[in-house]
């Protein structure tokens, strides 16, 4: 993927967080090697609705490889065949979220792909985490095995003085529950629950829930890096290594149902630009892991690439 190849995305309309989710995935090149692997051209031409996988691997191959001409072609197959599957953008005159656009992607895919297909995607793009919760009551632990996790999304509140994104990382993997009933005394008192790792994904995605159900934005900079380990989240016998890179922020400004998405993003040479629709600039990694300020840019969408092979230590 030759680094020259890199370009802004057109935006028609209010499409900044489609093409700010489109340069992120662009640049998680194990999402695109896993598409052109496994949904390869002429693997699927007699689709008899457009196949989402099709029209995004044309968007990949038209980006890295094309003209900006045929990458617009491309983006506008891959919209259609976004609302032929039910995406609806502009919905109630709201600004669409990034996120929720990405959730559901992975939704369509598993419903389109084969199993074999989308259970590899799954394998690059989720978590798959043990939890237990101790009942403060008895000390009986009650355990759940298997959950699958996408986007890791982390709560601002309660506020951590000086909390950089590990910090606001520690109470996803351990919280308190209420009326949580245990299994051997039924005490419904409060417990403490601990997640564990048992698979890492390739791609790792965080949300910093800036949007809150009252319609307000929570414009707190955030600190992080470009280097993150979750190491110390493994489940017991987990000896793989789970430590990440950062590939690309999507970023706001503005206010929850108006404003507007950019991305930052690291390309094969390793160096970071900025893609504002169609315009594109090179920046800093300092610049890249701005935290943010209240009345400007906020990153919203962190993307890290695993940085190691699944080999045991």
């Amino acid at each position: 993927m030759p680094s020259s190849a890199q370009k802004g995305l057109h935006n028609p309309a209010v499409l900044c967080y489609r093409n700010s989710l489109l340069q992120a995935l662009l640049h998680s090149p194990k999402l695109v090697n896993w598409l052109r692997s496994y949904h390869r051209v002429g693997a699927r031409t007699s689709c008899a609705t457009p196949c989402v996988a099709c029209r995004l691997l044309s968007v990949f191959n038209s980006y890295w490889g094309s003209s900006s001409k045929d990458l617009r072609v491309a983006t506008k197959e891959l919209d259609r065949a976004f609302i032929l599957a039910g995406w609806q953008n502009g919905r109630s005159g709201r600004q669409e979220d990034p996120e929720e656009q990405l959730v559901w992607l992975a939704k369509v895919l598993s419903e389109q792909l084969p199993t074999n297909q989308f259970s590899a995607f799954e394998a690059i793009s989720r978590f798959t985490l043990n939890s237990n919760t101790k009942c403060s009551s008895c000390g009986y632990l009650s355990v759940n095995k298997g959950e699958i996790e996408g986007t890791l999304s982390i709560d601002l509140r309660p506020k951590i003085k000086n909390g950089t994104i590990a910090d606001y990382l520690k109470p996803y993997f351990s919280y308190w529950v209420e009326d949580f009933k245990c299994d051997r005394c039924s005490s419904r008192s409060p417990k403490q629950r601990n997640r564990m790792i048992c698979h890492q994904p390739d791609t790792l995605v965080i949300q910093l829930k800036r949007f809150g159900w009252d319609g307000r934005k929570d414009n707190s900079p955030i600190p992080f890096s470009s280097n993150l380990s979750l190491n110390q989240y493994r489940n017991e016998g987990n000896t793989y290594d789970c430590e990440y890179e950062l590939t690309a922020v999507i970023c706001h400004i503005g206010v929850m149902n108006s404003g507007h998405y950019i991305c930052r993003a690291k390309g094969p040479d390793k160096r970071w630009m900025k893609f504002d629709d169609l315009k594109v600039s090179e920046m800093t990694i300092e610049q890249a892991v701005h935290p943010g300020t209240r009345n400007g840019w906020t990153p919203y969408l962190l993307f890290y690439q695993r940085t190691v092979k699944d080999l045991p230590r």
